[in-house]
C-alpha cells in the first residue's frame, strides 16, 4: 500500500514537472510588443489588428503591407497561434509577392484565449472576417493540422472569395480521428487545472473534432477551387487515412496531393522550402 502510494506521488510529481516544463518552454502566444520586436529585427514592416468577432477579440498580424492584389492567410492548428507562421510572414521573397496574414484562432493567442470554439463553421467565419478586410483579387488560404478543415470549410461556402487552398497535414477524416492517452490530461479534472489555456482549448477541440468534421463532411465534394494537400508519410498525429479521404472526397481536377516520404506532422517547420515553393507556384512562379 505504501509502495503504491509512493508510486502515485512520483507519478503526480512527474506529471506536474512535465506540465511546468511545457508552460516554461512552449509559447502558444506572442504579445504585441514581442511581435513588433520579432519583425523589427528582420526588417519586415508589420501591422497588428484586432477585430470584434461575435463579441470576442480576434487578432491578426500582417506583413507585405505594400501588396494589394494578392493575399495569403495562414491558419494554425491545435494548439498553436499566429506565431507558428512568423517565419513565413518575415520571408522577404513572399513579402515581395503577397500580403501575408496570420491570425490567432478563437481560443488561442490573443483571440479570446481559453475560450474554446469547437465549430469548424464558426472558425471559418472568423477567417472570412479577416479576409474581408482586404480587396485582394487572389486569395490563398493555408491551414495546418486542425486549420486544414477550417480553410476547407471557407472554400466550400465561399468559393468565389478563394483562389486556392493549401492544407498542411490536415485532419479532415471524421472516421479516423485518433485520441491519444495524453489528450485526457486536458479533460481530467485532476490534471486540467495545471495546463495552460491553449492546451485546455486544444483538448476541448480534440474531443469534439470528429463530430465537427462530420458536420462539414458533405461539403468536400463541392469544392471548386485548387486544393494542395501536403502530407508526410511519417505523420503520427494526422493518420494517412486523411490522404485517402482527400482522394475520395475532393474532385480530382482540383486536388494536388504531395507526399513527403520522411516527414511527420510539423510540415510548416520541417518542410519550409517546399511550402514556400508551393505558395510561389500558386502566385505564378
Amino acid at each position: 500500500m505504501i509502495l503504491a502510494l509512493r508510486f502515485s506521488q512520483w507519478g503526480f510529481t512527474l506529471l506536474a514537472g512535465i506540465v511546468l516544463f511545457i508552460n516554461s518552454c512552449v509559447s502558444f502566444h506572442t504579445e504585441d510588443a514581442k511581435v513588433e520586436r520579432y519583425f523589427g529585427k528582420r526588417q519586415a514592416p508589420v501591422s497588428i489588428h484586432y477585430l470584434d468577432f461575435q463579441g470576442n477579440p480576434s487578432r491578426f498580424i500582417e506583413t507585405g503591407l505594400d501588396q494589394k492584389d494578392t493575399l495569403i492567410v495562414f491558419v494554425h492548428g491545435a494548439p498553436g497561434s499566429s506565431n507558428n507562421f512568423f517565419r513565413y510572414l518575415a520571408d522577404p521573397v513572399l513579402r515581395q509577392r503577397s500580403r501575408l496574414v496570420a491570425l490567432d484562432r478563437l481560443g488561442y493567442g490573443e483571440s479570446a484565449p481559453g475560450q474554446a470554439e469547437t465549430s469548424i463553421a464558426v472558425q471559418a467565419e472568423q477567417v472570412r472576417q479577416v479576409v474581408r478586410q482586404y480587396d485582394a483579387e487572389f486569395v490563398i488560404l493555408v491551414g495546418h493540422s486542425y486549420g486544414g478543415p477550417i480553410v476547407g470549410k471557407y472554400a466550400m461556402d465561399y468559393p468565389e472569395e478563394v483562389s486556392a487552398v493549401v492544407m498542411l497535414a490536415p485532419v479532415n477524416d471524421p472516421d479516423n480521428e485518433p485520441i491519444f492517452w495524453y489528450s485526457y490530461i486536458g479533460r481530467w479534472k485532476a490534471t486540467r487545472w495545471m495546463l495552460p489555456a491553449a492546451l485546455k482549448v486544444a483538448a476541448d477541440e480534440k474531443f469534439s473534432h470528429a463530430e465537427a468534421l462530420r458536420a462539414i463532411a458533405g461539403g468536400w465534394k463541392n469544392l471548386s477551387v485548387p486544393v494542395v494537400h501536403i502530407h508526410g508519410r511519417k505523420d503520427g498525429l494526422a493518420p494517412l487515412s486523411n490522404i485517402a479521404f482527400s482522394e475520395k472526397n475532393i474532385l480530382p481536377q482540383y486536388l494536388n496531393l504531395i507526399y513527403l516520404e520522411n516527414t511527420g506532422h510539423l510540415i510548416p517547420w520541417t518542410d519550409y522550402k517546399i511550402v514556400q515553393e508551393v505558395l510561389l507556384g500558386l502566385l505564378g512562379g
